[in-house]
């Protein structure tokens, strides 16, 4: 498998690895190119390499290893080689770091997650003469927050090599649709981002937990927000929603990336520190122990772009079987998970004084909340990672079979 997360690696990789490995696979897992450091390491019986991206590329140094000792020269032919490989290669000095790192195991099958991993994995597999997977976790060049020119070439090079992995998969059924009509191929796969489903949650534990954590009062409800913390996430606007929120009401934010710094000083302006609470990162591993503990989950995410639009992200799947009624605003997913289970409360979350109002009036309406915790108790024994884990197995069994 390869993967370009640098620093926490995604859920859905690790269960996908953990599956395979009951199965009786082996799993590499070569996982954030542009780490620190060097390093590697067993999780789960996975093998986890990780790499430190030097900016150099080795077909260069193979040619430097021949050159006279002439800094000089060394110098001239450094950068004619890396403004051509820049500009006329087909294959960057980054993607030939991924192929020569990759080429280094032995593999049966290349599984990819993520378009900054199929160009290496499409150069590894031919090389090696095996299948490759191909598993899209989001549309990575419909992201607003990449410049126009690099979507556009991002969404040229996934159209270029989508058409050669044996198997595409992706995380929901909007997403595959997308990717059939504009890139003109089979619907792909779909995997949902689903959770293990939990042994037992202990709620009196969980709710202990997250209050400790987050040195909140016991007499709080507490409405969650779970995940990378950045801009693009509407987090402004459930910052502001507090103000609307019931007295005995706060906000417990749990995740970490450098837009928390700006959160603070929003919180801070607004004179609302009594009542959000920065937690910091959790391991996927234990965050149901602490999501459970809350009253109410909460998605902002507006639809700012189309990976926004058809998103289908971890949190909702770890509130479902955590036991947590969600907000969202009505996007195409979440309207299809509200209709199917009733797990999912609506509204216009481009307005702080809606989305309050909304937590409002779940947290006074007891009857309501109770039925949609217990609604999510029902969808978890579908919305959990033992049913995915078995379209995963079925693609491996059919690959298996076709060789």
């Amino acid at each position: 498998m390869l993967t370009p997360d640098c620093y926490m690696i995604d859920r859905r990789i690790l269960l996908e690895g953990k599956s395979l490995i009951r199965a009786g696979h082996q799993v590499i897992l070569l996982a954030g190119f542009e780490a620190e450091r060097e390093e590697s390491f067993e999780q789960d019986g996975i093998q986890i390499h990780r790499y430190a991206y030097d900016w150099d590329d080795e077909r260069l140094k193979k040619i430097r290893r021949k050159l006279p000792s002439n800094e000089k020269l060394q110098s001239i032919v450094n950068k004619a080689y890396m403004f051509f490989a820049k500009n006329f290669f087909e294959v960057s000095p980054f993607e030939q770091f991924l192929i020569s790192k990759a080429l280094e195991f032995d593999a049966d099958v290349y599984h990819v997650h993520d378009l900054p991993c199929l160009k290496a994995g499409y150069y590894a597999s031919t090389k090696k003469n095996v299948p490759l997977i191909y598993d899209a976790h989001e549309l990575y060049y419909a992201q607003k927050v990449l410049p126009a020119r690099l979507q556009k070439r991002y969404f040229i090079l996934e159209k270029q090599y989508i058409r050669y992995p044996e198997v595409v998969i992706t995380v929901n059924p909007f997403i595959a649709r997308l990717m059939a009509e504009r890139y003109q191929i089979d619907e792909p796969q779909v995997i949902l981002n689903c959770a293990d489903l939990p042994k037992k949650i202990d709620i009196e534990n969980a709710k202990s937990k997250l209050r400790e954590k987050g040195k909140i009062p016991s007499y709080y409800n507490v409405v969650l927000y779970q995940g990378w913390i950045s801009p693009e996430r509407n987090l402004d606007t459930l910052i502001e929603s507090v103000k609307y929120f019931p007295k005995n009401t706060c906000l417990a934010i749990i995740g970490y990336g450098d837009y928390e710094v700006i959160l603070r000083q929003t919180v801070e302006e607004n004179s609302l520190m009594e009542k959000i609470f920065f937690l910091g990162q959790i391991p996927s591993e234990e965050m149901l122990d602490y999501s459970a503990g809350a009253d109410i989950g909460v998605i902002p995410y507006q639809p700012i772009d189309d990976n926004h639009l058809y998103c289908s992200p971890n949190k909702l799947f770890e509130y479902a079987l955590a036991g947590v009624p969600i907000i969202t605003d009505s996007l195409p997913f979440f309207q299809l998970i509200k209709e199917k289970y009733h797990i999912i409360e609506i509204t216009d979350l481009s307005s702080p004084k809606k989305l309050g109002k909304t937590v409002s009036h779940l947290i006074n309406d007891s009857i309501k909340l109770n039925t949609l915790k217990q609604n999510c108790n029902q969808a978890s024994k579908e919305l959990n990672w033992n049913i995915e884990s078995q379209k995963l197995l079925t693609i491996y069994n059919t690959i298996e079979d076709d060789q």
